[in-house]
């Protein structure tokens, strides 16, 4: 435990190469299959994942301009709000109250007034400090490059070989065993696999739900909310939440009617993907309940934080396959 706490930085490095090699090792498959060298399909993969990685910088910076902006005008945007808000008690005292009962409705009122203008100045300074950060995470980003870099090209040698990679390591396991390791690995293979690249393709359709709705009201940055809207949904439950924050925040500046259409957009897109997009696409790979799903992320949050959560639906994926071919197919299970 120690040393892997030592290597925590390397493995890290192998684990987002062995991903990348993973996920992308169907298409090379099949472009295999088409007489296609595989070095020529490694190529081709890295094209489109430096394309992506290309596309995605160019976006995430129009954002953070964008919203470095919007930091400048937020109290002019907010003011109207802000000032319903904290005159909301003075309306109330013009609803007519019984003798006896004003002294308290006026310290309540009071209260309820101080409650408000403490909680308005909160969201907006926090609000403030948010979008002010931005320039922090380009920060942490760029200190990453190197691991980026590392991971990718790693992931290119895994990738070119895997097949080679997984037949030494199924020799390091005992001739006896190997058939059985064989027939687990596949089956790891097809929940694990199903899972993955099924949440990648109800990402896309759920940036396309976002992005083109988002056009048609026209919220500014429309494709870039689309973009992080399908991003973050490769994190199952959360990842809604989080590209919802700045996608409301950029309908802000086309006023409240703006406000209340994306946030309609979002929770359409949230239902489609809840409703249609996961029991379709994902739920057959693993069929998993919801709430145990949750469970496991949340679980997955605490254990390992980005990592738990991306990883906690896999690794239920697998136990579940171990409980139900294994442990209920086992002589102990139906014996004793």
């Amino acid at each position: 435990m120690y040393l892997i706490y030592r290597a925590q930085n390397a493995l890290t490095i192998l684990i987002f190469a062995f991903i990348i090699a993973y996920l992308f090792q169907p298409l090379v498959n099949f472009l295999e299959k088409r007489r296609i060298p595989r070095i020529l399909g490694v190529i081709v993969v890295y094209f489109l994942i430096f394309l992506v990685i290309g596309t995605a910088s160019v976006l995430l910076a129009e954002v953070v301009v964008q919203l470095s902006r919007f930091a400048v005008d937020l109290p002019t945007i907010l003011k109207p709000l802000l000032s319903w808000i904290q005159n909301l008690p003075d309306r109330i005292l013009l609803i007519p109250i019984p003798s006896g009962m004003e002294e308290i409705f006026n310290q309540a009122s009071l209260a309820f007034k101080n409650i408000l203008e403490g909680f308005t100045g909160s969201l907006l300074l926090w609000i403030k400090s948010l979008l002010e950060h931005g320039g922090k995470i380009i920060v942490v980003l760029v200190g990453g490059l190197f691991q980026l870099v590392t991971s990718l090209l790693l992931g290119a040698y895994l990738l070119y070989d895997l097949p080679r990679i997984g037949k030494s390591i199924l020799k390091a396991f005992p001739e006896v065993y190997q058939p059985k390791v064989t027939e687990l690995a596949k089956k790891a293979d097809k929940a694990v696999g199903s899972y993955a690249r099924g949440q990648v393709l109800v990402a896309i359709i759920v940036g396309l739900i976002v992005g083109i709705g988002l056009g048609i009201i026209g919220i500014p940055l429309a494709t870039t909310m689309g973009f992080l809207a399908g991003l973050f949904n490769l994190i199952p439950f959360v990842g809604v939440i989080v590209s919802s924050i700045p996608a409301l925040l950029l309908a802000l500046t086309g006023g409240w009617l703006s406000v209340i259409l994306t946030m309609g957009i979002l929770v359409l897109a949230n239902q489609m993907e809840v409703q249609f997009l996961n029991p379709i696409i994902v739920g057959k790979a693993i069929n998993i309940h919801p709430a145990t799903a949750i469970l496991a992320i949340l679980a997955g949050v605490e254990i390992l934080g980005l990592w738990g959560a991306l990883l906690a639906l896999p690794t239920m994926a697998i136990l579940k396959m171990l409980y139900t071919d294994y442990y209920q197919k086992s002589k102990f299970y139906k014996e004793g």
